[in-house]
Formats: C-alpha cells, sequence, structure tokens
C-alpha cells in the first residue's frame, strides 16, 4: 500500500452519517414522486369517471345519431340534385358559349369590313382633297386667265377704237374730198 494519506474531505462528518445523508435525501426524492404518482392517480381516476359518463351519454345519444345520419343522407340526395342541376346549367353555359364565340367571329369579320371601308373612305378623303387642291389651282388659273383676257381683249378694243378714229377723220376727208367733187361736177 501506498503510505500517502488521503486527502481531507471538506465534510468533516464520518463515512456512514454522510452515506446515511444521502439515504436520506433519496428518501425524500421518493416520497415527492409517491406524491405525483397520487396526484397522476387521482387524475386518472376523474378521467375514469368522466368516461363513464360519457359512455353512458352515449346510450341516451344514439337517437340524436340516428337524426344526424338521417340529415347527412338528405343532405347527400340533395347535393345529389344539385350536381345534376349544375350539370344542367354547365351545359347550357357552353351552348352559350359556343353561340358567343360565334357572335364573336362574326364580330370580328364585321370589323375586317369596317376596316376595309375605313381604309376605302381614307383614300376616297385623300383623293377628294387632292381634286380640291386640284380645282383650287385649277380656278386660279381661270382667274388668272380671265384677267390677262380681259387685258388682251382691252388692249384689242382700244387698238380697234384707235382705228376706227383713224379710219374715221379719213372717212371723212373722203367725204368732204367726195362731196367738193360732187360739187365741182355739179
Amino acid at each position: 500500500m501506498n503510505q500517502k494519506t488521503t486527502k481531507t474531505l471538506p465534510d468533516k462528518r464520518p463515512f456512514e452519517e454522510r452515506v446515511l445523508a444521502r439515504f436520506d435525501v433519496f428518501d425524500a426524492r421518493f416520497d415527492s414522486i409517491d406524491a405525483r404518482f397520487d396526484q397522476v392517480d387521482s387524475r386518472f381516476d376523474t378521467v375514469d369517471g368522466r368516461l363513464e359518463q360519457l359512455e353512458a351519454r352515449n346510450y341516451d345519444t344514439k337517437p340524436i345519431w340516428e337524426r344526424a345520419l338521417a340529415a347527412i343522407t338528405e343532405t347527400r340526395f340533395e347535393v345529389g340534385e344539385i350536381k345534376t342541376k349544375v350539370s344542367a346549367i354547365e351545359g347550357k353555359v357552353g351552348a352559350i358559349e359556343g353561340k358567343v364565340g360565334a357572335i364573336e367571329r362574326k364580330v370580328g369579320a364585321i370589323e375586317t369590313k369596317v376596316n376595309v371601308i375605313e381604309a376605302k373612305v381614307q383614300i376616297l378623303e385623300n383623293d377628294v382633297n387632292i381634286i380640291k387642291i386640284d380645282q383650287r389651282s385649277t380656278r386660279n388659273e381661270l382667274i388668272d386667265i380671265r384677267r390677262d383676257l380681259k387685258h388682251r381683249i382691252g388692249e384689242k378694243v382700244d387698238m380697234i377704237l384707235r382705228f376706227f378714229l383713224e379710219n374715221r377723220e379719213d372717212i371723212r376727208d373722203a367725204e368732204a374730198r367726195i362731196r367738193e367733187l360732187e360739187s365741182k361736177i355739179a
């Protein structure tokens, strides 16, 4: 054996006392666990009592369950009727959708025709605008021609009048000579 002395422990009590103190601690813990088990046991007794009450009520609620089952069966029957009606409605909606599709196609064709007509009207409007522009320029040209014609005719008339005036004097002169000659002859 080793000659070294054992360390002294902080607790100066003898070993037996320390072991017994430990057993006392274990004993206290077991007592608290026993108390807990007693509480759990009493709770189980309470649950067991409640369960017995529920089982007793189960016999009392049997007519309620039968009525509920009948109501559920009736509801299933009504749901079946509703499904039949919904199927009929779906069929009618499908027919309406078909008709709406046909109308949409016709409206599409009409829109296409309207677009073609609008394009043609636009072309006609452009042609009318061109004709208006041509008419205005032609009118202006005619006004210019009329003005020029008036001016030329005025010049020609003035020239003819001058010619007549000049010839008139010559004719008067000639007539005066003819009278003189006639008076000399006569």
